[in-house]
């Protein structure tokens, strides 16, 4: 009988020592489930930001090619501008020129009209 109680208190204590281990292997579960859902929810917003961070790469070189071929423009237009400018100052030195070489011959016609003119002329000093 004694043997009996034993085996009894034994197979009870196994039976014990059986549910402790499945409501532990359910905790078990349900955190690998946890931890698995977490990791799914991880891997996704790594894509999504995996992604975002590709198309910002892409946005930053092209905007960086825009900047780039603006600058060029930019360039060819200053450098258009400062051959313009010095086309235009010669031209209008030329100009200024030309109008100082025709008021020059403008004076000395003048002079030519008023000297003889001036030597047919009586003399009132005398």
């Amino acid at each position: 009988k004694q043997w009996y109680q034993r085996r009894v208190r034994g197979v009870e204590e196994l039976l014990k020592r059986n549910e402790a281990l499945t409501k532990e292997v359910e905790r078990t579960s349900e955190q690998l489930r946890t931890v698995q859902r977490e990791h799914t929810t991880l891997q996704n917003q790594t894509k999504d930001s995996s992604s975002r961070l590709h198309q910002a790469t892409m946005q930053a070189a092209t905007l960086r090619q825009a900047r780039d071929d603006a600058l060029q423009k930019l360039k060819r237009a200053q450098h258009n501008y400062e051959l313009l400018n010095k086309s235009l100052t010669k031209q209008a030195a030329g100009w200024v020129q030309d109008r100082l070489d025709e008021r020059a011959v403008e004076d000395s016609r003048r002079f030519q009209r008023i000297l003889p003119a001036a030597a047919a002329a009586p003399s009132t000093t005398a």
